[in-house]
């Protein structure tokens, strides 16, 4: 009975443990649920020179447990990828009114913006980026009071 009762735990625990890397599959099952935020819309009417008004789709990342979302402004669009640029960041509870628009305020009249927004997950954890983008898909820059600079 006791040799029964090793081969039944070492079987048991030999079917919890389908991957080699038991860590790593418990991260990707946490993130699977991480969802962006959707299209990132440049809001022209609600915009001035000074002023920068966007949203977003928050539809999937709210379904998903979304407690914030992250916004980056900056004027370069290498300052993404850590060669410069002025950042402005914000934070916006999922509890706000609405909770998937922002209007940046006390901006340079002329100057040009990227945008960025991701979902925050309790833990926290943190979604892909979802950006600001032209036709292509690709990133774009926004001049506030004017349009897209594509």
């Amino acid at each position: 009975m006791k040799h029964f009762t090793y081969m039944l735990a070492a079987l048991l625990l030999a079917a919890s443990c389908s991957s080699a890397d038991p860590v790593r599959d418990l991260l990707l099952a946490r993130t699977a649920n991480l969802s962006a935020p959707g299209e990132v819309t440049y809001d022209a009417p609600n915009s001035s020179a000074t002023v920068l008004a966007v949203y977003w789709d928050a539809t999937a990342a709210l379904e998903n447990g979304a407690v914030e979302f992250h916004i980056d402004v900056a004027t370069d669009e290498f300052f993404f990828s850590g060669d410069g640029g002025t950042l402005i960041t914000r934070e916006l509870p999922v509890s706000s009114s609405p909770n998937d628009a922002i209007m940046i305020t006390g901006l340079t009249s002329g100057q040009s913006y990227f945008i960025r927004v991701a979902a925050v997950y309790p833990g926290p954890s943190r979604s892909e980026w979802a950006y600001l983008s032209g036709a292509d898909g690709k990133p774009v820059a926004v001049i506030p009071g004017k349009g897209l600079v594509e």
